[in-house]
């Protein structure tokens, strides 16, 4: 088997693994969330068309925190519709998170989760101190996380913005 991230890569002529206890899945998928830095945030444009972008992100426990630039897509999206889906991970071990976003001006970042953020960038541009850079806060309502199809009936751990695990 090879691996990616720690994950084993299925090999075709092997049995699909069984699927893990809910409990476990969430251990996992919180340790996903701490431990990746870059996901694939989606929002929808006013016509209902999808925009995907990779973007760096801090978790820290309850929100995800990404920055870009006031004049993207991105924002102007999330600004209008209040919706974001973003997926961490790959095919063998995802997380796809569904929630609320918000655009948030960087002098009203929590100070805490800005320089955690910052921290994220490798002396890349700082929002607090580059004009025309935001803060995006998504705030979970669905998370589903899965590693194979044997797990995809059991994805869903949070809804409604509470776990059922």
């Amino acid at each position: 088997m090879v691996q990616t991230d720690g994950v084993p890569d299925p090999n075709p002529s092997e049995a699909v693994p069984p699927p893990r206890p809910a409990a476990q899945r969430k251990s996992d998928a919180l340790e996903l969330l701490r431990s990746q830095t870059t996901a694939w945030l989606a929002t929808s444009t006013r016509g209902g068309g999808p925009h995907l972008v990779p973007l760096l992100f801090h978790f820290n426990g309850d929100v995800l925190t990404f920055a870009t630039f006031l004049n993207s897509p991105t924002v102007a999206n999330a600004a209008a519709d209040g919706r974001a889906r973003v997926a961490i991970g790959h095919p063998y071990d995802l997380v796809m998170i569904d929630g609320s976003i918000t655009v948030v001006d960087p002098h009203r970042m929590d100070p805490i989760i800005a320089e955690a953020h910052a921290s994220l960038l490798r002396g890349g541009p700082d929002p607090r101190q580059v004009p025309g850079l935001v803060y995006l806060q998504l705030t979970p309502a669905r998370l589903q996380a899965w590693r194979s199809f044997a797990e995809l009936g059991g994805r869903t751990l949070m809804s409604s913005g509470r776990w059922l695990v």
